[in-house]
Order: C-alpha cells, then sequence, then structure tokens
C-alpha cells in the first residue's frame, strides 16, 4: 500500500488511515461505536482500490505467526482490496478497509474530523448514503 499522509486532499477525497512502517502514526483508543460504524462501512464497500492493501506494521510485516481478529464473528483481514467512503459536506474520506486492522491491532487513531464524519455517516446499504457521496463525486464508479 501507498502512504498517505492523514488528511492530505486529492480533489474532492481526503485520505485516512494510509500507513506505513516507515512513517509514525497517533495511536490511542477507537470507541466502539466508531469501530461498529467502520466495520458496517467496509463489509458494503461501494469502491475498489486500483491495487491491494498489506499490513507492514509492527509484527505483521515479519514471517511470525498471527493472531486472527474478530469483529461479530467476521474475520478482520491483514489485507484488504476496498476502500471505505466516509461523505462529510464538501469532500469524501477514504480509508482503506484495512483501517480496522490498524486500529484494534495496531491502535491506530484516525484524525478527530474522521471519526465525526463517520458517526454522521448514512447507512452504508441505504440511497442517502450513495446520493451523499454522488452529490460531491459525481462521477466516481462504484464497484
Amino acid at each position: 500500500m501507498v502512504y498517505q499522509a492523514d488528511l492530505a486532499q486529492n480533489g474532492p477525497f481526503m485520505s485516512v488511515g494510509y500507513l506505513s512502517r516507515d512513517r509514525d502514526y497517533p495511536k490511542g483508543e477507537t470507541s466502539e461505536s466508531v469501530f461498529d460504524r467502520l466495520a458496517s462501512l467496509a463489509m458494503q464497500p461501494l469502491y475498489c482500490c486500483a491495487g491491494h492493501h498489506d499490513c507492514d506494521l509492527g509484527s505483521c510485516g515479519s514471517d511470525l505467526p498471527h493472531t486472527e481478529l474478530k469483529w461479530r464473528g467476521v474475520t478482520i483481514p491483514r489485507w484488504c482490496c476496498t476502500d471505505i467512503l466516509v461523505p462529510d459536506k464538501t469532500l469524501v474520506y477514504i480509508a482503506p478497509a484495512l483501517i480496522l486492522h490498524y486500529i484494534r491491532v495496531h491502535r491506530y487513531l484516525p484524525p478527530e474530523c474522521f471519526i465525526n464524519a463517520v458517526l454522521a455517516c448514512p447507512e452504508p446499504a441505504s440511497d442517502e448514503y450513495r446520493s451523499e457521496i454522488r452529490r460531491i463525486v459525481p462521477n466516481i464508479p462504484f464497484c
């Protein structure tokens, strides 16, 4: 995965959670309500990235065995090929679905503005969710 600084903006998109072992990142606790909403968004992806994201942080970048993590009976993988889209007023936050792993395993703490947008985000399967994203990025190719 290519590193991008949190809150780096590219047009209407603002990046969050594109981490690298070569860069420091904020650590802390993320509430269960934020994690639950992010997990819901990750389980119903609308946007597929152009590649594959693998975790290279800490022991994940080694050949050591890894513990499998679960959320409500679903495995939280150490890799992904989809992104989470979170609409806000004038931009769409974009994060790799791998952000779930980063939060649980590596204690990554996303920026507060992203957390607020996640909590205000419409239900991922709703027409309102798609409409909000299309209002900001009209020609986005959903997968």
